[in-house]
């Protein structure tokens, strides 16, 4: 069973699920966070249904998607501070301690920046009592190429889908743009491209103002950068679709074997919508990993 709940920050609404397991004894939380263009709800719940992990799940909406808006109601422009600063004071609101954290896509680069921010607050003497225990990232957005030159490029592929959702209200087409940028491999099964299409469209303007801030994120890095920030990372486990582009599936393997802790599994048929195609298998692999060493408890 899950709750609805809102929190409202300076600028924002922001939208929130409490999801409680009662056949989970231990005293654990998971947060999860969605990637772009489709809320938390619908991008976690089947997965859900198959996890033991957590007694407790927090799901939040980030800006422009699922029931999360800014207080005048209509789509503006974010970026990936402010996505991850809005999601810092739920962690504070809710007054979390120990927690474990699962992103998608743009919710891995999310989950990623929250780790940061709280390493840095622990330098200040901080929220020394505050620990993310590990981390599952499903496509992180921004590790999708080692080389920055070709992250830089595909990104423009992002900008050209976001263009052409404003600009031209185009939605069909600028959600393709995105689409076929991020999973070209994909098997094109019309239900699935519709269902694709629908989920995208919901919010189109929100759904592009999060690409553009993905895109102005890896413009401004370095590989100093994120070189550092993977550094600051807990154990994580990359998860990635079989049938996602070579390089990024080379490019997660050598993160798994730089980073100690770290592991890289592949889910086969899948690309980069691998939440809504392979749920029970990635649960499978979550459990796994979320219950392989002894953890902190809540």
């Amino acid at each position: 069973m899950s709750q609805v709940f809102y929190l409202n920050l300076t600028n924002t609404k922001l939208a929130y699920r409490v999801y409680e397991n009662p056949n989970v004894s231990v005293q654990r939380t998971g947060v999860f966070i969605h990637g772009a263009g489709v809320g938390g709800e619908i991008t976690w719940s089947a997965i859900m249904e198959h996890l033991s992990s957590w007694n407790k799940i927090i799901v939040p909406d980030l800006k422009g998607m699922g029931d999360t808006y800014a207080h005048h109601q209509s789509e503006e422009a974010v970026s990936i501070d402010t996505l991850t600063e809005e999601v810092w004071q739920l962690i504070e609101h809710l007054e979390l301690k120990h927690f474990d954290l699962v992103g998608y896509s743009l919710g891995g680069l999310v989950s990623l920046k929250l780790n940061q921010v709280l390493a840095q607050q622990h330098k200040t003497g901080k929220n020394l009592d505050l620990a993310i225990n590990k981390m599952c990232l499903l496509e992180p957005a921004s590790l999708d190429r080692q080389d920055n030159n070709e992250l830089l490029a595909l990104r423009e592929n992002y900008k050209k889908a976001a263009k052409t959702i404003r600009e031209t209200g185009d939605v069909e087409l600028g959600i393709a743009h995105f689409v076929d940028s991020v999973a070209p491999n994909r098997r094109k099964y019309p239900i699935a491209e519709a269902t694709t299409q629908s989920r995208l469209a919901h919010r189109a303007d929100g759904f592009s103002y999060a690409l553009d801030a993905v895109t102005d994120y890896v413009q401004l890095d370095t590989h100093e950068l994120r070189a550092n920030l993977l550094k600051l990372a807990p154990p994580t486990l990359l998860l990635a679709g079989d049938l996602s582009h070579i390089a990024l599936k080379q490019h997660y393997e050598a993160l798994a074997q730089q980073h100690p802790g770290w592991a890289f599994e592949l889910l086969s048929g899948c690309d980069h919508s691998l939440p809504f195609q392979k749920p029970r298998q990635i649960a499978k692999k979550m459990n796994k990993w979320f219950t392989s060493e002894k953890i902190v408890q809540s």
